[in-house]
């Protein structure tokens, strides 16, 4: 019962997105524009971040090559002060990416039902999917009140099924928060200095970890390793999808 009222304030958000969308296109209402469009989306959106107190984000899919570009843009914002909550739908994230997240030590990063994503900006207007422009994928911005309060029962809905990220399993139990990390990163194929950026340290203490991550698996490769974690995980190592 309680899902359904995620999903029944889901569906009235989409309906006032819906709405929104075809006053964004033609950018003559002053409560809806066009935030950014294609590629510029997640530089704005990071750029913008750096100014803002408060964000409020549900997001239904995550991968951990997302995260792990996201991860220090949130860790540099809430250095300057930002509030950030972060809800991610349970069946969209990504075992690496939860991995990733239940290890991270800073931010607040919950898991729930969240179905659309959407992202509250300092209680002021919500960031929601906007309308193609010339065909290319946009994100609006919308104040109205209609919209905002459409977004906040969705908010308090999905809030109130939330938890917080945990490990699945103990697979990884041998390995420090940060190792755990930089095993969710390598499976996603990341360099060393990829890593490194990700999480924010040297490349000397990301080679440090990768040694540990091998002696604990009890392989002598990144490759081994890659498969004894499709192993112990329960993946098909062949499968693409996995």
């Amino acid at each position: 019962m309680t899902r359904q009222v995620v999903l029944d304030a889901a569906a009235v958000l989409q309906v006032r997105r819906s709405e929104a969308a075809p006053l964004a296109l033609r950018g003559d209402d002053p409560d809806v524009r066009v935030f950014a469009c294609g590629h510029d989306i997640n530089p704005r959106m990071r750029d913008e971040a750096f100014g803002w107190r408060e964000l409020l984000s549900v997001r239904p899919a995550t991968t951990a090559a997302q995260m792990g570009a996201s991860l220090p843009n949130n860790r540099e914002a809430l250095k300057r002060g930002l509030r950030m909550v972060s809800v991610f739908d349970a069946l969209g994230l990504e075992p690496d990416a939860r991995t990733l997240l239940a290890n991270e030590p800073v931010g607040t990063y919950l898991v729930s039902v969240a179905p659309v994503q959407m992202k509250i900006v300092n209680r002021r207007f919500v960031l929601l999917q906007g309308p193609l422009v010339d065909g290319v994928p946009s994100v609006m911005t919308v104040s109205s009140d209609r919209c905002l309060d459409a977004a906040w029962r969705y908010w308090e809905a999905t809030m109130s099924v939330s938890s917080p990220i945990s490990q699945d399993d103990d697979t990884l139990g041998g390995l420090t928060p940060r190792q755990r990390q930089v095993v969710a990163l390598m499976a996603t194929g990341a360099g060393d200095e990829a890593i490194a950026g990700s999480l924010g340290v040297s490349v000397r203490t990301v080679r440090s970890d990768v040694a540990a991550v091998l002696d604990v698996l009890g392989v002598r490769s990144r490759f081994a390793a890659g498969v004894r974690l499709q192993s112990l995980l329960g993946r098909d190592a062949t499968d693409p999808e996995q």
